[in-house]
């Protein structure tokens, strides 16, 4: 469910809040949202050379 990392981080819901809405468990909610970071990690990776020479 890519919406559970957009309510998590953007909107700033909380696990329960999400769970509830969605009407699906909290370890639910916490295991998407890891996924979804990990992904973007794996994507992003190649840019963090580009990012510290801009910083």
């Amino acid at each position: 469910m890519p919406g559970i990392f957009i309510f998590s981080r953007m909107e700033g819901l909380k696990h329960e809040e999400i769970a509830q809405q969605l009407d699906i468990s909290v370890h639910t909610v916490q295991n998407h949202i890891s996924l979804a970071i990990r992904k973007l990690k794996n994507e992003l990776k190649d840019y963090l050379p580009l990012f510290l020479f801009i910083v």
